[in-house]
């Protein structure tokens, strides 16, 4: 039976130019092959190397041309049809097409955060299975949102939290948690030893928007340095995949940094980190924070850290309760003194702070992509073959 990973139409499929969805697509087609299974995976072009992958099927975004005119254009028939994306209705097509040339009409379609694709295959396609797996708590507009329960045979949320939500907004009647993954074989510890007396590394690793808090972070490491100057920080990645764009946002970071460093705290900002070198990057760290001011579904840089023995310090948001289990240390949403105070903590408690990085790591390996793998197609492959 074929099976076919759909991509979220803004991602690609590359290990240095993608976000998660592109990593959690790979992960899970790594361990689909091992078990006999070669999923198709349609995503949009990209310039960069894409993962290898020999079922991959490439699809040339449409740029909304013409000037100012043709954007305004395209923004209106966004408005008027309720497409999310400009041309997103025009791609969609492209993916229907691509998927009768490559005889893949039945499915099973595996979905990701795109819920009006679902429903414009959903009409293209009507004796297929099609599977959604909400990897964030997306809204979508009319005509959509009312279709959608109709459109799908199955949704994921990629997390407790994220499955009621999606219940709950698209009135649903069950929504199954389907939690990413995390290699354990390739996010492992540092076989180094941190000697006594030497500062903790304070790591924090994404996209540096403001929904993901690297600010609070920053500020927190602020007032932690009026009291104390025995850490450094690491700040991984930037505000787009590919690129750095120095908005105000970034400025207002870069601001914060300059502070730290008048005051004798390290700083070290390596940009995006493709995925190969990531898990080297996240071992430099002792600590690891995922200060998201936004309610955070399933955080990828979370586990990953976990796994490579960061002790973790995550705000209470969203699902990250249920990925960090007792094996890390919550604050509240936006308190930086309260990070402050958890950060303190662990920098003057060696003994604490190992007992939290092999706790990380043994939560961590509860994640594993193959059951990841394994309860994605026994319930997609069920819909599909009529059980």
């Amino acid at each position: 039976m074929n099976f076919a990973f759909i991509n979220y139409p803004l991602e690609t499929f590359t290990p240095t130019q993608s976000g998660a969805l592109a990593t959690i697509i790979w992960e899970c087609c790594r361990v689909a092959v091992k078990r006999a299974c070669e999923p198709y995976v349609i995503t949009r072009d990209c310039p960069a190397l894409s993962f290898k992958w020999r079922n991959l099927i490439k699809i040339p975004f449409p740029e909304a041309t013409g000037g100012r005119p043709g954007t305004m254009l395209w923004r209106a028939e966004r408005k008027l049809t309720g497409w999310r994306h400009l041309r997103h209705r025009t791609y969609a097509r492209r993916v229907a097409s691509a998927i009768r040339a490559a005889k893949l009409d039945g499915g099973p379609f595996v979905l990701l955060n795109d819920p009006e694709m679902a429903v414009f295959l959903r009409k293209r396609f009507p004796g297929a299975t099609i599977a959604h797996w909400f990897e964030n708590q997306l809204e979508c507009r009319e005509p959509f949102k009312s279709a959608y329960r109709d459109a799908v045979d199955t949704t994921f949320g990629v997390s407790d939290y994220t499955s009621r939500w999606v219940e709950n907004y698209y009135g649903l009647k069950q929504v199954d948690t389907l939690y990413n993954g995390v290699d354990g074989e390739l996010f492992t510890p540092s076989e180094e030893t941190i000697q006594a007396g030497d500062p903790p590394t304070i790591n924090f690793v994404g996209r540096t928007g403001r929904e993901k808090g690297p600010d609070l972070l920053l500020k927190a490491a602020l007032e932690l340095a009026g009291k104390s100057k025995t850490f450094s920080l690491q700040i991984v990645g930037s505000n787009h995949w590919d690129r750095l764009v120095m908005d105000e946002y970034q400025q207002e970071l870069n601001g914060y940094v300059q502070q730290l460093e008048r005051c004798g705290v390290k700083v070290s900002r390596p940009g995006h980190i493709g995925r190969a070198d990531l898990p080297a990057v996240l071992r430099r760290a002792q600590i690891n924070v995922i200060p998201a001011r936004w309610d955070e579904p399933f955080g990828m840089t979370t586990i990953e850290g976990m796994a490579c023995g960061l002790a973790t310090i995550a705000s209470r948001t969203g699902g990250t309760p249920e990925v960090v289990g007792d094996a890390g240390i919550l604050f509240e949403r936006e308190n930086t003194s309260e990070l402050a105070e958890r950060l303190q903590h662990l920098i003057g408690s060696p003994a604490e702070r190992a007992v939290l990085q092999l706790r990380g790591r043994e939560r961590a390996l509860e994640f594993p992509w193959e059951r990841t793998w394994s309860e994605l197609s026994s319930k997609v492959m069920g819909r599909a073959s009529g059980g």
